[in-house]
Formats: C-alpha cells, structure tokens, sequence
C-alpha cells in the first residue's frame, strides 16, 4: 500500500515562530479556514484511494527540515505547506502546497510555490471556457473580496487615471526568494517616473504589517505627486487606476480582474504576461505605450488555475495531484482518480 504524510500546520497561530494556545482554536481567518477544508479534502481524496495516510500537526515553525528528511524515506509522498524546495528541501518525493492570491485555489508543485512554481511561465491559451472563468473570478470584486478583509469597496477615491503602486511587507518570503529589487527601490523608481511626467500617483500600504509601511508612507509623503492610501479596498484602488505597479505581489492578479496593465520588478507567476521593468524612470517611461490586453489576461487566469486545486472541487484533486505524481517513485501504486471526497 502507498503511504502518504501530511504536514498539517495549526492554523489558530502564526505560522512564524510565536505564541501557541494550549487549546487548538478555530482558522485565525477565512483563508486559513479554506485551507484547512484544502487539506482535509486532500487527505480525504488518497484516503478513498486506497492509500495509507498519515498526518503531522503542530505550528509551522515547530517544524524542523532534518526530522522531515528522515521521516520522508518512509512515503512514498510527502506534503509541506508554504516553502520552496530550494529553502526547505525534504526529499525529492515532496510536494509543496500553498494558497494562490485567489484563495479559493492552491498550487501543488515539486518545486515550491509563486514564481518558483515548475509549470511557468502560463503561455495564455483562450478557449470556450475562458470568458466565463473570468467572469466568475470578476465576482470577486462585487462582493470585495481579497486575500485580506478590506474596507467597504462603496468609498469612492477624489482621484481618477492616476497611478497605483502597491505596497509589500519588505520582508516578505515573495520578497526574499522572488526578487532582486526591494520595494524600498521599486517606490523610489515609480515616484521618479510619476513626478516626471506630472502624473498622480497613489501608494496603498500593505495591511497586514503596518509598522513595516512606516518608510514607504514617509517616502510618499516627500512627494508632492504621491498620496498614501490605507483604510481602502484593494477594489476601489484598483478600479480607478491607469496603471499599476508592484514587485511581484499576488495584487497582480486581482489587478487582471480589473483589466488593468501591471508594471512590475521581481519575479511573479504572471511575469511572462505582464510589463517587466528595472528600477528606474526611464525603463519605466519606456514602457508607456504597452498595453496588455483583457482577453489576454483572461486566457493567463483561466489556464494558470487549470495547474491549481480548488478546494471545493473533487476532480481538480485527481487531475492535479495525477499530473505532479506521474515522475514519483510511488507511481506504480497509483490509482484511478476519485471524483468524490
């Protein structure tokens, strides 16, 4: 029988190293409990496979690589959340799992997560389905959703055609692993560009680390083209935008539901499909005449999520999880894929 672990961190405490309750409560947020139903319907699905699974709880930091290693050379697969293979490398039969920028999507891979992602670059193929793919991902923004739980999206901006640069926590693993550039040197570039060519520029800080904006807020503020933008939907920025610039935040998917052209200077799943720029004005006002197009960015969505999980939907288990085990060891044990959980 194939044998399976599954590395479950708690998700009522961070998942960087702080404190954990005696007693494990309820996901922290909606998109932690998302990915808790993820991995039990991932576990479920090897389960009504025929395979033995087993299941490793604690907080994610509690975690350690050497333990990992050892234990992996009794599955046959091994899942991990929220590392890359290159940073946190158990064995060669691991898969990495994480939640996109769409949550209700999770990416399965061999090499890790977001720009480390095997299956990139997404070449942008449209098809019958596209179209209403895209419309249903639009929805999102009717009903304000995001990774992060946003003001009231009915606050309308005084500004119109301006300029959006989105903010990151600097020292973010999206930073860290994904990008030469900083977000310091990025800011500095796109208030170069704007005050330039006399054009508005709004900079919305990251709300999950308020602190951490502190010299991205200081920085707008010794601008006369610049305003800094907190206590705002995603939506309602997004929506009035010209254009919009970021490292390589997962903003940029949220930004193609709004039609808009990103801007960006890190590495990102969308790198291929988007404007790459260096740090500077005159690469950014090199670029001012591209444009990319709806239909194209509905073509990348639309075929970048046919490599995801969605974790309501059972055959996106099987298809998913059959395509990245084609090259395991435990591939002679495979069975059929289930179309229930």
């Amino acid at each position: 029988m194939a044998r399976v672990l599954v590395a479950r961190p708690r998700l009522d405490c961070s998942f960087k190293r702080g404190t954990v309750p005696a007693e494990e409560g309820a996901p922290l947020n909606n998109v932690l409990s998302l990915f808790g139903t993820f991995i039990d319907n991932l576990e479920n699905h090897f389960k009504a496979c025929g395979w033995e699974v087993s299941s490793d709880k604690r907080p994610l930091w509690q975690f350690e690589l050497e333990q990992l290693q050892k234990a992996a050379k009794s599955f046959d697969l091994v899942f991990f959340p929220h590392k890359l293979a290159s940073q946190f490398p158990i064995g060669p039969n691991t898969l990495y799992y994480k939640t996109t920028p769409i949550p209700e999507f999770l990416t399965v891979d061999h090499s890790g997560w977001g720009a480390s992602l095997s299956f990139l670059p997404v070449e942008p193929e449209f098809t019958r389905e596209t179209l209403s793919f895209y419309r249903e991902l639009q929805k999102r923004i009717d009903a304000n959703q995001s990774v992060f739980s946003q003001p009231p999206s009915s606050q309308h901006l005084s500004a119109a055609d301006y300029l959006l640069f989105v903010c990151q926590v600097p020292h973010d693993e999206t930073i860290q692993y994904h990008s030469k550039v900083t977000v310091e040197e990025a800011l500095a570039a796109v208030i170069a560009y704007a005050e330039r060519r006399g054009r508005k520029l709004l900079v919305k800080g990251h709300p999950a680390n308020r602190k951490a904006m502190a010299l991205f807020k200081a920085m707008t503020e010794d601008s006369k083209a610049a305003t800094w933008v907190d206590d705002t939907s995603i939506h309602t920025c997004l929506a009035g935008a010209e254009r919009v610039f970021m490292v390589n935040s997962g903003v940029g998917f949220e930004a193609m539901l709004h039609g808009k052209t990103v801007v960006h200077f890190g590495n990102a799943e969308y790198s291929n499909v988007h404007l790459r720029s260096a740090p500077d004005a005159d690469a950014i006002q090199a670029l001012e005449n591209e444009r990319v197009s709806t239909e194209t960015m509905a073509a990348f969505l639309h075929t970048f999520f046919k490599n995801a999980i969605r974790y309501d939907d059972p055959d996106t288990y099987g298809k998913v999880l059959g395509k990245y085990m084609r090259n395991q060891q435990a591939t002679e044990h495979l069975p059929p894929p289930v179309t229930g959980l």
